[in-house]
């Protein structure tokens, strides 16, 4: 998933107005969680990655960067088995 894509994805759940020319709803304060291992952890820091190799294919020297999502790791809330994505 690329940065793009969540931002598309959540555009399309935040916008105020049919047009989208206003953004913002309920869900702009909802509080953002990842699942890890039947928990939920709650995101508590977002760092910017530059890295330093280059991408193949890509046109001049472009680099590539990483979004990373820090969770807290407070194993609070468990996901029902139903709801689970297990591979």
């Amino acid at each position: 998933m690329r940065v793009r894509d969540l931002q598309e994805f959540l555009s399309k759940f935040t916008e105020s107005n049919k047009e989208g020319t206003r953004q913002g709803n309920a869900l702009s304060d909802a509080v953002i969680f990842v699942e890890r291992d039947g928990f939920l952890e709650e995101i508590k820091r977002m760092e910017v990655h530059e890295n330093s190799q280059t991408i193949f294919g890509a046109v001049g020297n472009h680099h590539s960067h990483r979004l990373v999502l820090k969770t807290k790791q407070d194993r609070k809330i468990i996901i029902p088995d139903k709801m689970r994505n297990d591979f």
